[in-house]
C-alpha cells in the first residue's frame, strides 16, 4: 500500500491555490477572469515567432519571419497601423500624424508612396496620388483640384478663387500659365490665353476680346462700348491706335485710320 507524501501534498495543494490566485478563476463558476502579463509571444510549430504582443503594440510576422503588421502607440502618443508586404516592405499605414490628424497613406513594390488620404498642415483635409516615383500627380484639397507632370510641375488647376468664383487654370510644360477660364475680379466670365513666356495673348471679358503682342502691349479690341454700340480697334506694337472700325457716339457706322504716332490721316462716316 502506497503512503501519501504529505510534504508533496501541501506543495501540490498551495501550487494550485497560486495558479488560481494568479489566474483569477472564480470559485462558483471555475471562469478565467484577468490575466496580467509584460507581453505575450506566439510562435507556430517549428518556433517561429508569429505574434507578439507588448509595450504598447502588436506585431505580426510571416512564416519566413517577415513582419507583416504593427499596430500600436507612436511616439508621439498617437495610435497608428503599418502593414508590409511579403518582401517586408512597408504597403499602408493608418493613424495619427504630427499635428494630430489622421490619414492614410499607401505604397507601391518599390517603397515610393502612392497615394495619400488625411488631414492636411491647414487642417482641411486632402487627397494626394503620386506617380510610380513618388512624384505627386494629382492633388484634391480644399475646394480645388490640381495635376502634375512627371516633372512635377503643375498642368492643371480647378477650383474656387478667393473671391468665391469658380475658375479652371491650365499651364504649359515649364510651369507657366497657359489659359484661364473662369469667374473674373468683376463676378463676370472670362478666357485668358498666355504666351509661352506667360504674358498674355488673347483675353475675352464682358462682352469684349483683347489681344496682346509679346511684350504685354494691347493690339486689337472687339466689342461693346460704354454707349452700346460695337467697335474694333487695331494698335501698333507700340500701342497706339492705327484703326478704328466701329459706331461713333451718333450711332453712326465710322472708319478712322491713323499713322504710326495716332494721328487721323483718314475717317469716313457712313451717312444715307
Amino acid at each position: 500500500m502506497k503512503t501519501i507524501d504529505t510534504k508533496s501534498l501541501l506543495i501540490g495543494v498551495l501550487f494550485t491555490l497560486l495558479i488560481l490566485s494568479t489566474y483569477g478563476f472564480r470559485t462558483e463558476t471555475d471562469e478565467l477572469g484577468n490575466l496580467v502579463v509584460k507581453s505575450l509571444t506566439i510562435e507556430d510549430d517549428r518556433g517561429v515567432i508569429m505574434t507578439y504582443i507588448g509595450n504598447g503594440y502588436v506585431q505580426t510576422y510571416n512564416q519566413y519571419g517577415e513582419s507583416t503588421l504593427f499596430a500600436g502607440t507612436g511616439k508621439d502618443g498617437g495610435g497608428y497601423m503599418r502593414t508590409y508586404n511579403g518582401n517586408g516592405d512597408e504597403s499602408t499605414y493608418v493613424g495619427t500624424g504630427r499635428l494630430g490628424g489622421g490619414y492614410i497613406r499607401t505604397y507601391n513594390n518599390g517603397g515610393k508612396e502612392t497615394t495619400y488620404l488625411g488631414t492636411g498642415s491647414d487642417n482641411a483635409g486632402q487627397v494626394r496620388i503620386y506617380s510610380k516615383n513618388g512624384e505627386t500627380s494629382s492633388y484634391l484639397g480644399d475646394g480645388y483640384v490640381q495635376f502634375y507632370n512627371q516633372f512635377g510641375e503643375r498642368t492643371l488647376f480647378l477650383g474656387t478663387g478667393t473671391t468665391g468664383g469658380g475658375y479652371m487654370r491650365t499651364y504649359n510644360f515649364d510651369g507657366r500659365e497657359s489659359v484661364y477660364l473662369g469667374t473674373g475680379a468683376d463676378s463676370t466670365g472670362q478666357i485668358r490665353i498666355y504666351d509661352n513666356a506667360g504674358e498674355t495673348a488673347s483675353f475675352v471679358g464682358n462682352g469684349y476680346f483683347r489681344t496682346y503682342n509679346q511684350f504685354g502691349k494691347l493690339t486689337s479690341f472687339l466689342g461693346t462700348g460704354a454707349d452700346g454700340g460695337g467697335y474694333l480697334r487695331t494698335n501698333n506694337k507700340f500701342e497706339t491706335e492705327t484703326a478704328f472700325l466701329g459706331t461713333n457716339n451718333s450711332n453712326e457706322g465710322l472708319i478712322n485710320l491713323n499713322d504710326k504716332f495716332g494721328q487721323s490721316f483718314w475717317i469716313r462716316i457712313n451717312k444715307n
